[in-house]
């Protein structure tokens, strides 16, 4: 009769064995992280929303901002969390529109921002994009066009900023007006078209909210 063969046994693993703590620290450690992730991705931020629109060179004043939660992640940084953090005088250099979060990089000074206000009178209503914290262009049509000669059309400023709009009078004692901001480096060429009663028209561009200076 042969000899069998041996029978292999497994051995009941013990608490005191290296392999096994190392396991269960691994499954600890994962677990703990696991939950720490997403407690820091729900936790909500307060963070500054704009109750309105603000264009460069606004004050950000209390009653223009609002306070806010939300789970910004690890995008919070980028956001004003509070009126607290933003410094005595400070004004808006980029356009913020309603309901938008003021990101600390349209967070400055005065001198930061490098466009200069301009009433534009106009002659008709204008488009619907036309509004306050809108991106916009200033075309200057010459006077050839205006009488049906072979003038040109010619895009003056290709990225202004709406402030305001004045409707004008409803019996007609005062014509209708944009308040837009203008790059300084386009002031001259539009004061000089507004000094010689040349027509500029306030075209908005669609899609576009506003621009950074």
């Amino acid at each position: 009769m042969g000899a069998s063969a041996p029978v292999m046994r497994l051995r009941t693993p013990r608490w005191k064995d290296p392999r096994l703590i190392v396991g269960i620290v691994l499954v600890l450690a994962s677990v703990l992280m696991g939950a720490l992730l997403v407690s820091r991705l729900s936790a909500t931020t307060p963070v500054l929303v704009a109750r309105g629109p603000i264009v460069p060179g606004d004050p950000l004043e209390s009653a223009d901002l609002a306070t806010v939660e939300l789970r910004l992640g690890d995008h919070r940084e980028q956001y004003v969390g509070a009126l607290e953090a933003i410094p005595d005088g400070a004004v808006a250099t980029q356009t913020v529109q309603a309901g938008e979060l003021v990101p600390v990089s349209a967070v400055g000074q005065s001198e930061d921002v490098p466009l200069r206000p301009v009433v534009v009178p106009v002659e008709a209503t204008v488009a619907e994009s036309v509004v306050p914290g809108s991106a916009v262009e200033l075309w200057h049509t010459s006077p050839a066009v205006d009488a049906g000669g072979t003038g040109e059309a010619e895009l003056l400023v290709p990225d202004a900023v709406v402030r305001r709009v004045d409707e004008g009078s409803s019996l007609g004692m005062r014509s209708m007006s944009v308040e837009v901001l203008v790059p300084a480096d386009d002031l001259a060429a539009v004061l000089e078209v507004l000094s010689e009663d040349e027509r500029l028209d306030v075209i908005g561009v669609p899609g576009a909210h506003g621009v950074t200076p």
